[in-house]
């Protein structure tokens, strides 16, 4: 389990997928399902980078996705819901099929204190502590993204840090850069066609590509107003 959340954390060509402040809609899915409760809608989601899968859908307040690995598969359904004031809460259940016994109870939270600040944390209920807190900055409004993520496992005392930044030089075009602690660094582009965004990301890592697709029922040119609310 600890291995498929670290892999949707750090290779997700969308900038939002990798750091539990940010996600709305389908992309809470994997990385905080509070995110589901934020600005809800339908809408779906696919990634692809060699060897790997990525597939999410919400509506309302409801997401389910299925993540393969390699020969590792994985499924969470998730729920999220608007709490008075600037909180979101979020529970996912996370499982494999073919591995009866395997899954994980999650729970998120996400606070937008202010238009410009969002906080986030996500951990897991079970036999393994497995704890995301991270916090987003966006100093010249939606032109701006600087986020950070700490991720703890208990069991093994594992302790990873990533942090990114997301600028947007033109509507409709945002560019981004996330890295984990060792500096092993994502870079990528984002593209918004009214209800359509695209995603482009080169991992230094494998030295591979990644791309993803994002179809939604609203309008993305909104979304990254998703703190003033």
């Amino acid at each position: 389990m600890m291995q498929i959340l670290v892999f949707v954390l750090s290779a997700n060509p969308f900038y939002e997928a990798n750091f539990t402040s940010l996600p709305i809609r389908s992309i809470s899915v994997f990385t905080n399902p509070a995110g589901l409760g934020i600005k809800r809608g339908a809408e779906s989601y696919f990634t692809y980078h060699p060897g790997r899968l990525t597939n999410a859908s919400s509506l309302c307040n409801f997401g389910l996705g299925i993540a393969k690995m390699d020969s590792v598969t994985y499924y969470e359904a998730g729920l999220g819901l608007r709490l008075p004031g600037a909180f979101s809460f979020g529970y996912a259940y996370q499982f494999d099929i073919k591995d009866y016994g395997v899954s994980r109870h999650i729970f998120g939270l996400i606070c937008h204190p202010s238009p410009n600040l969002s906080l986030g944390y996500k951990t897991t209920v079970g036999d393994r502590y497995h704890m995301f807190g991270g916090i987003s900055i966006r100093p010249f409004r939606e032109y701006v993204t600087i986020s950070c993520d700490i991720e703890y496992e208990g069991v093994d005392s594992i302790l990873h840090c990533y942090y990114g930044t997301m600028i947007q030089p033109l509507d409709g075009v945002q560019l981004n850069c996330h890295a984990d602690k060792e500096f092993n660094w994502n870079a990528g582009i984002e593209l918004i066609f009214g209800k359509i965004k695209l995603a482009g990301a080169y991992s230094n890592v494998d030295k591979k590509f990644s791309g993803g697709i994002i179809i939604s029922a609203q309008s993305y040119k909104n979304l990254n107003y998703a703190y003033r609310q």
